[in-house]
């Protein structure tokens, strides 16, 4: 049908037919979701079988190639020939031995100055630059036996302190913020106790800080007597048992190698500790005895914890 005549069909008042659309139900869509899903099942079977077949197809190739370098020649390759023909080669590169003063090559170089210092005149040499004349003084100090100069590290620039404006008062109160003015010191018991491992003494070698009386004490307290300790001074058995007495006897040159100081200096704490009553300090034969408590109604009580208290004699303190 030409334009013409379909424009004047439409003009009379005809209509174009509409095309009819059957109704979708459910059993039809059922249908087209079962073969929509059939289709996909089909397809990914397809795609693995191909998989499948190409993974197989590799494996073949590769069995291929394994039988093919197993039937050709295998050279075995000497490491002694690689490392001389490689030593010839470097000591083939002709170079300066700036140390020496006198010519030489790239690997005796290498062997005498390290690779830092051969590289950096390779590449000195190769840049046509001038040789830095601290890496020449470095060959000289190695070529002359001494070490090589140590980096040093670039030093934090200093900024100056800013100078500072008056400061302003501040204006809370400490009654306010209840602060106080003056604590009074706490009681302690002597029920609660504070160890302290031995390495104490190990620090006390090598730190001045803990070179003192205190120290000494707690040393003496770290070899106090214990039940079956056998000594010559019997410490165990007749002061503690029989006098009922905490003892100690080590000897000064014992206490000097354990503390690392000297002998004077531990004569000066124990008359130290003795004159304040902290421990009692008394000969036995040729050697001290240091007494630091007693033993009361089965109970260990310290002279330093302030427990129990012992009058000074009046005769010399040895």
């Amino acid at each position: 049908m030409k334009t013409e005549e379909r424009s004047m069909w439409t003009a009379q008042g005809h209509s174009a037919p509409e095309p009819t659309m059957e109704p979708i139900t459910e059993e039809k869509l059922e249908q087209l979701t079962r073969r929509w899903k059939e289709a996909e099942q089909i397809a990914e079977a397809q795609k693995q079988k191909q998989r499948e077949e190409d993974d197989a197809e590799v494996r073949r190739l590769m069995a291929e190639l394994n039988e093919m370098k197993k039937l050709l020649p295998q050279e075995e390759i000497d490491m002694e020939e690689a490392l001389r023909e490689s030593e010839a080669y470097y000591k083939a590169i002709p170079m300066y031995d700036w140390g020496a003063r006198e010519k030489s090559n790239q690997y005796d170089l290498s062997q005498k100055y390290g690779s830092r210092i051969t590289n950096e005149i390779r590449r000195c040499q190769s840049d046509a630059q001038r040789i830095p004349k601290s890496t020449i003084a470095e060959m000289h100090r190695i070529h002359e036996g001494r070490p090589p100069l140590q980096k040093k590290k670039a030093k934090p620039v200093i900024r100056p302190a800013k100078t500072l404006g008056r400061p302003i008062t501040s204006q809370v109160k400490g009654d306010e913020i209840g602060e106080r003015t003056s604590l009074g010191p706490k009681q302690y018991r002597n029920d609660y106790f504070c160890p302290i491992k031995a390495g104490i003494f190990n620090v006390a070698r090598q730190n001045r800080h803990l070179q003192n009386p205190t120290t000494l004490l707690l040393y003496l307290l770290q070899h106090k007597s214990w039940e079956g300790k056998k000594d010559k001074h019997d410490t165990y058995d007749t002061w503690y048992m029989k006098k009922r007495l905490i003892v100690t006897s080590v000897g000064v040159e014992k206490i000097c190698a354990d503390l690392g100081v000297h002998e004077k200096t531990v004569r000066n704490w124990t008359n130290a500790l003795h004159r304040s009553g902290v421990i009692r300090k008394l000969k036995d034969g040729q050697e001290n005895v240091y007494i630091l408590g007693e033993v009361i109604d089965n109970k260990e009580l310290f002279y330093y914890s302030g427990e129990i208290s012992w009058k000074t004699n009046s005769g010399s303190i040895h």
